[in-house]
């Protein structure tokens, strides 16, 4: 399965860099151009749930006015360190004291400050401070725990069930069907009335559960293990290992690219980039060059693993500073990580450094 190392931001959308920072002005800009991006999809959000009659006129209206206050706060406060982002954070909850927050508001709220918590990883670009990458680690961490004493068992069941309807609704997980999802809902609707299931009682619900339904696609299997893993949570059950350990027994390994697929891969991005003027055409034949260099090597010598990371190593030293945007980076380090798993070689601590500027183990 994949690791974690590679990635970790909080926003659900991809957060994006533009452009190749040069000096602390274009960096300053940047910041800018990517709150005022995501002011447009708060707004598009916020008024969706308006929509759905999550929250009525008004409160679209208060919320809005009060996140982007706080995104304008960060712009002139860019120094913010963690006590006073998490001051900033209780002072906005206290503002909504009017409003119910639900989970889909409550993504919403997390999500504007998972913006700012990426741009405080970024302000030192190229290097990544680890205080700041763990401002956001710890601010998340604040968040959730408030929201997990803000609710009650009931208020958290009906947020499953209606994270289950939209599931359900958009159709997401195609080979699980209408019927699979309207026995899980009657499970967790039941669970939420009858509070004279016994905790034993439940945990072979659960279990029974797992074990009927999760025998489809990885991802199909993760949002069964993600319901059944929330009801756990709520009702303080203790049994995460036990069905987590059914969801890794169906587990299937993805099939491993090819290395000319590789390329072909690692061609194609950096097309776009060069036909969208994201990058110069000596940046992509030297990025290019060096990439598809790697990858013949790591087909061609298989024996030797000490050259096979040293040649590694040193094609990532060259992309250090070539990339500004940070899922371009994280792609690199997505390739480079199957490289090492194709030839069987460990450089996760170093595409880390690469990544981060330290491992955050």
């Amino acid at each position: 399965m994949k690791p974690s190392i590679i990635k970790y931001f909080l926003k659900t959308i991809s957060v994006l860099l533009l452009t190749i920072f040069s000096s602390c002005t274009d960096m300053k800009n940047q910041t800018e151009e990517v709150i005022n991006l995501n002011r447009t999809i708060l707004t598009d959000d916020l008024k969706k749930l308006e929509e759905e009659k999550i929250i009525t006129q008004s409160e679209f209206t208060q919320i809005k006015e009060r996140l982007n206050a706080d995104l304008d706060y960060y712009l002139q406060h860019q120094d913010i360190d963690f006590p006073g982002l998490e001051k900033m954070f209780f002072e906005t909850i206290k503002s909504f004291e009017n409003i119910k927050i639900n989970q889909p508001l409550f993504s919403e709220i997390s999500s504007t400050y998972g913006i700012i918590t990426s741009q405080i990883t970024m302000r030192q670009f190229p290097t990544i401070d680890k205080d700041d990458y763990e401002i956001g680690l710890k601010l998340n961490k604040v968040m959730n725990n408030w929201f997990e004493n803000y609710q009650n068992d009931s208020e958290k069941l009906d947020d499953l069930i209606a994270q289950v309807n939209r599931t359900k609704q958009f159709k997401i997980h195609t080979d699980i069907s209408d019927v699979e999802y309207d026995e899980m809902l009657a499970t967790i609707t039941k669970i939420k009335t009858d509070t004279t299931i016994s905790a034993t009682a439940l945990k072979e619900i659960l279990t029974d559960g797992m074990l009927k339904y999760c025998n489809k696609s990885n991802n199909s299997n993760l949002e069964i293990l993600n319901i059944y893993g929330a009801i756990d949570r709520i009702k303080k059950l203790g049994i995460h290992d036990e069905l987590s350990a059914i969801y890794e027994k169906k587990w299937t390994k993805p099939k491993e690219p090819s290395y000319a697929e590789m390329k072909q891969q690692v061609l194609g991005r950096f097309k776009i980039l060069l036909s969208d003027e994201m990058i110069t055409q000596q940046e992509y034949e030297e990025i290019t060059k060096t990439i598809v260099a790697d990858i013949d090597y790591c087909k061609k010598n298989t024996e030797n693993k000490d050259k096979i990371k040293a040649k590694l190593l040193i094609g990532l030293a060259k992309l250090k500073d070539k990339l500004g945007d940070t899922e371009d980076r994280e792609a690199i380090v997505d390739l480079y990580f199957i490289l090492s798993q194709k030839t069987k070689v460990d450089i996760k601590s170093d595409l880390n450094m690469w990544l981060y500027g330290f491992d955050p183990k």
